[in-house]
Order: structure tokens, then sequence, then C-alpha cells
């Protein structure tokens, strides 16, 4: 069952009150009800002036009009929470599908509860494929233990939030790394953890330039590294000294050449 984020907590909560109003409601017709019976009775038994009854049933229909104004200010609130909550579920669902980053929620025993097209596209999965999965069973296994510490500390409370990079495994198995930015949703009256939501960005295209801006950075150092010592070996066989001068460069070239290179013998 999908478990709606922040709008299932607005629903719970607002659906508890609106229970309680009718509830509320409903016990106030009942306690004006038997007011009402029991006044008519009490009158019938009693032998009381004109005015007198006429004060009691002007009171029993006070009480009996109050009871239901109350019922109908419980019942216009509870039609006005529902439109509200139709309306915040609407404007989450049509958040939720039409955001361009991953936004998933998933339960504290790692379980994906709810996701968004964006990110199972992202994995190469269907959104109903990926919500049978758990988080470990899509992320690289290299990158797992950040997911569990992050989770044992959002269980001791010890944190609220949380982002890091990591990689998860689309559904041919190769990597993309993404960006997560995410907090811990808590009930409200105990602090006790409930599940996590989290928004992933897919950073795989710039992780991949990165690599290769490295890549590009190492051939050229050793490139440029190869180029400097040739041009020492050169510049010191041009020496006019047989000799070089001990602890200059070409000395200390031609020594390291002259320990590289086996004697005779």
């Amino acid at each position: 069952m999908r478990l709606r984020t922040g709008v299932a907590r607005i629903v719970m909560r607002r659906g508890l009150t609106s229970r309680e109003s009718l509830g509320r409601a409903g016990l106030a017709l009942l306690v004006a009800g038997l007011g009402v019976l029991a006044a008519s009775i009490l009158l019938s038994r009693l032998d009381l002036g004109t005015e007198a009854l006429k004060l009691c049933l002007q009171i029993a229909m006070a009480v009996a009009a109050g009871a239901l104004f109350l019922a109908a200010l419980s019942t216009r609130r509870i039609s006005m929470d529902r439109q509200q909550i139709a309306e915040s579920e609407l404007r989450f669902r049509r958040a939720m599908e039409d955001s361009a980053i991953g936004i998933v929620v998933v339960g504290l025993d790692g379980r994906i509860r709810q996701t968004n097209p964006a990110f199972a596209a992202m994995l190469g999965y269907t959104s109903e494929e990926i919500e049978t999965l758990t988080f470990f069973q899509i992320t690289h296994p290299d990158d797992q233990q950040i997911g569990r510490e992050t989770m044992d500390d959002l269980k001791a409370g010890t944190v609220n939030s949380f982002h890091f990079e990591k990689r998860y495994l689309r559904k041919d198995g190769t990597p993309v790394w993404a960006h997560l930015a995410g907090s811990v949703i808590r009930d409200e009256t105990s602090g006790r953890p409930l599940y996590l939501v989290s928004q992933i960005e897919n950073i795989d295209a710039r992780k991949q330039a990165e690599a290769r801006i490295a890549e590009a950075e190492t051939r050229w150092n050793f490139a440029l590294a190869g180029a400097g010592q040739a041009s020492g070996t050169s510049t010191c066989a041009r020496a006019a000294r047989p000799i070089p001068r001990p602890g200059s460069r070409c000395w200390a070239m031609r020594m390291a050449s002259s320990m590289a290179t086996p004697t005779a013998g």
C-alpha cells in the first residue's frame, strides 16, 4: 500500500479531528434528546403552573437548538477539512509526479514505499517494479555502508536530515551516480521516526566528466614529466664539461644512469 508523505500526516490528523468533531456533535444531540425527553416526562408528572411549564419547554428547546447548531458547525467543518485535504493531496501528487528529479519514500526497514516516475526512469524500472525492492537492492555494493549508517543515525535521533553522493544500480546492472538530500518524518506526538523522504538528482554525467578531466590531467602530467627528462638528458649530453659538477642536475642524471647500467664482468 502506498504511503502518502506529508499529505498523509495531514489526512490522518484532520481525519481524526473530523471524527472527534462528529462524535462530539452526536453526543450533544443525544444529550439534548434525552434532556427533552426527561423534561417532557417530568413536566407531565408535576403540577406546575403555566409559566413554569412554558419556561421549562423553552429551556428544552434552547438546548435542542444549541445541539443542532453545534452539529451543523461540525458538519461544515468536516466538509471544509475534506476539501482542504483533497486539494493538498492533489497538489502533492502533482508536485511529485511532475518533478524533474527523483523523489522516493523509504520505510525504516529499507523498503521503498513510494517513488515518482523520474526516479524509476533513472534506474530503468517502472514505479510498480521499484516499489517491490529495498534501497539496498538498488544501491552499489561499495556505497551501501553510508546508507546503513545514515539509517541508523536517523533511527537513533542523532540526525534529522542528510545529503551525500552515492551510486545506484540500474535495472541492467550498470551504476549511476546520484546526489541525495532528504529528511526523516517523525510522529508529531511521540517523535518516533516513521519513514524517510529523499530527493535524488542524477549526477552521473558530471561524475563522468570529472573522471575524464582527471584522466586527461594525469596523462598531461606524465607527458610533461617525460618531456622534462628528455630535455634534461639532451642538455647534459651537450655539456662541455667531460665530468659534470658534483651536485648538479646533469651529475645526478649521470650517476643514476651509471647505477642503472650493469657493469661488465
